[in-house]
């Protein structure tokens, strides 16, 4: 028997695209009835966006199973009458629109709450419910940008945007409303009380700097565009002209690595300090002895001298890399699954590891409404 802590809790889903998805996909995987309300005919249109499999958009492959989908138009008094009851038996409501939204189309949240102490509402939002960018309509990109955080670089004599594939602002603000949702939920059954979250994306991306905020504001250090380390927290080039992350600052793995390098003679020029980073001159040194070996071989020294360094990798070298298998993060037969990235150790199981398909849009409307209403 699989192990569901949240089974039992009713989740109404009314979100769209990705912070949405993902926060409630959390929440599926851990035993909660997650309910989709979908427009009928269209569905959120994650199902959709590129790229596809299948003819389904990877995004709702990976976001969307072990939940069940109900298909109302709430533009249809009838449909909006039904979704009210469903909130009534719902234990959390999730949305994802701009503030106010909901209450055009006559579902009221705070009023919901009021008549309902013990529901739980979360809003995953891209600036929150509060503040002057609270209505501007964003992506995830646009999050990023606000908070400081994303990355530029000089390409074919412009600025342009690093793009990692993700927005690091979705990732935080799914979640943190995902573990919001959960202590809510505890917090509701413990005590009648229900609270209504305000998840912003914004706010996740700016906390993830807290080291460089918190370095400024309490001690007045300038926080510059690029931050150089030092020589023993860098990057250093191969033989095989692949790159490798040295992070030897403490010293007893810059001890490790200069006697498995043969240099006992730079040991000594460590500063004495708890943690290190190492002067310029160090990088000069460092970098005659990286280029010697391959990236490979410099791993597998990692390892055996026990220091912190790894080969930079590239995502199609992290799936073909023994640590992926062993792992099991990575469904297999070609389907497009990412396991939740919580273990049960001692069950050996990933939660929602069951779910590998996502549902059909309305395939669930008379089997939810026949539980949750009666």
């Amino acid at each position: 028997m699989r192990y569901r802590p949240l089974e039992g809790i009713r989740i109404l889903d009314i979100s769209r695209l990705y912070p949405g998805a993902l926060a409630t996909k959390k929440l599926a995987d851990l035993g909660a009835d997650v309910v989709k309300v979908e427009e009928p005919g269209r569905g959120d249109y994650i199902r959709t966006i590129p790229p596809l499999v299948g003819g389904k958009g990877v995004l709702h492959m990976l976001l969307d199973p072990g939940k069940r989908s109900v298909a109302l138009n709430l533009n249809r008094p009838d449909d909006l009458a039904t979704f009210h009851r469903l909130a009534w038996a719902a234990d959390v409501i999730v949305e994802s629109a701009r503030p106010g939204r909901w209450g055009e189309i006559g579902v009221d949240l705070a009023e919901l709450r009021r008549r309902r102490r013990e529901l739980v509402v979360c809003s995953v939002s891209g600036f929150g419910q509060t503040g002057p960018l609270a209505p501007l309509p964003s992506h995830g990109m646009n999050m990023d940008a606000l908070s400081g955080i994303l990355i530029l670089a000089d390409w074919k004599g412009r600025q342009r945007f690093i793009s990692l594939g993700f927005s690091i602002g979705v990732e935080m603000g799914a979640s943190n409303a995902a573990l919001g949702i959960a202590a809510a939920i505890y917090g509701a059954k413990t005590n009648g009380e229900g609270v209504w979250i305000d998840a912003s994306c914004w706010d996740g991306a700016v906390e993830t700097q807290r080291m460089p905020i918190a370095a400024h504001v309490g001690a007045g250090a300038p926080i510059g565009e690029l931050h150089d380390p030092g020589a023993l927290y860098d990057l250093y080039e191969t033989v095989d002209g692949k790159l490798v992350l040295f992070c030897a600052i403490e010293r007893k793995f810059w001890e490790s690595f200069c006697g498995g390098v043969a240099r006992p003679d730079l040991a000594a020029r460590w500063s004495g300090a708890d943690v290190d980073f190492g002067d310029t001159s160090l990088r000069e040194e460092l970098e005659k002895i990286f280029v010697t070996k391959t990236a490979a071989e410099w791993e597998k020294h990692f390892f055996e001298w026990d220091v912190p360094g790894s080969a930079v990798l590239r995502i199609s070298e992290v799936l073909e890399h023994p640590h992926t298998a062993a792992r099991a993060l990575v469904g297999g037969d070609g389907k497009p699954l990412v396991s939740n990235p919580l273990r049960w150790h001692d069950l050996g199981e990933r939660p929602g590891d069951e779910f590998t398909e996502p549902p059909g849009l309305g395939e669930h409307t008379e089997e939810v409404l026949n539980e949750w209403l009666g």
